[in-house]
């Protein structure tokens, strides 16, 4: 398979890479810097905010297109950063677009990296990928990001946008950030504990992707996230009794606003009860369908040691 991938130097670009060379795919990543000579990939600089960037000719052909570009959105928001998390996916996902129009045989598919925050904050609802968003500020720009998206249908395209939940891994992404006050016995849930927190663990979040290639029958939204939905009060028990640390503690709701700002409403203390529907009924199966076999992968190995 040929892969272009934008945004691949992230969490789960980087991740999705290393699977693919271990296939022996073709993988091109498209760059903000100047291109590498030592890379294991090839590397075409880009401009996200222009489409005009890059020449099609360089990029040649691609059977599939990662998008996985976007400001991270785990830090204050500030007027000026809301603008940035907006322009890096809706506007670099337009132009990304682009490009493909201009290569002589468009890709036949394109997955861009959404999130379950376009569900707002939903209580205990039972959320699957026909449910209608909700609101905030990440799900007003997750609407016309996947919006953007969907627009590639046009060249021909099936357009996926991968809702995914919190991917979970040792080495990355929010969970060593939430296993770090366990290792000092401070951890416990988070407001009141009973929001639901869909989750995946990164093996299955990239094992999705690759399923999603190869089921023409997916397209539009799909919900990348284990069955085993939890609560939060429930994931923070389970993350203490992997590493064999108390949780005991609890943050407050008001305390966490104040200390991270709006971001730790809207992605941990919002309720998605998500579950993935599209996956399930192709027959995708999750390696890791509970948060116990998840964390033990992840936190036993580092215990043992």
């Amino acid at each position: 398979m040929r892969a272009l991938i934008t945004g691949g130097s992230g969490f789960i670009g980087q991740a999705l890479t290393q699977r693919l060379i271990e296939r022996g795919d073709q993988v091109t990543h498209l760059v903000r810097r100047a291109p590498s000579p030592e890379a294991p990939i090839r590397e075409i600089r880009w401009n996200p905010s222009d489409p005009n960037s890059v020449d099609p000719a360089e990029v040649g052909q691609a059977d599939v297109a990662f998008n996985f570009s976007g400001a991270t959105v785990a830090k204050r928001w500030t007027q000026r950063y809301k603008r940035l998390i907006a322009d890096s996916r809706i506007e670099t996902t337009r132009n990304l677009i682009q490009i493909l129009k201009g290569l002589e045989q468009p890709p036949r598919l394109l997955i861009t990296a959404s999130g379950l925050a376009i569900y707002g904050d939903r209580g205990e609802e039972l959320l699957t990928e026909s449910s209608g968003p909700g609101s905030g500020f990440l799900a007003g720009i997750a609407i016309p990001w996947e919006e953007a998206t969907n627009a590639a249908t046009e060249l021909g395209c099936r357009a996926v946008t991968a809702r995914f939940g919190m991917v979970m891994s040792g080495k990355g992404g929010g969970l060593p950030t939430l296993a770090r006050p366990f290792r000092f016995g401070m951890g416990g849930r988070l407001g009141n504990g009973r929001q639901w927190t869909p989750w995946i663990h990164l093996d299955d979040a990239i094992n999705a992707l690759l399923f999603i290639t190869t089921q023409p029958d997916l397209k539009g939204p799909v919900i990348v996230a284990a069955p085993g939905v939890a609560r939060n009060s429930d994931l923070s028990k389970t993350i203490g009794k992997a590493m064999g640390r108390p949780a005991l503690l609890w943050m407050p709701a008001i305390v966490a606003r104040l200390l991270f700002g709006q971001f730790v409403q809207e992605l941990a203390l919002a309720s998605a009860r998500a579950a993935p529907e599209k996956l399930m009924q192709a027959g995708f199966q999750f390696r890791y369908p509970d948060l116990v076999s998840c964390l033990k992968q992840e936190f036993a190995p580092a215990e043992s040691a």
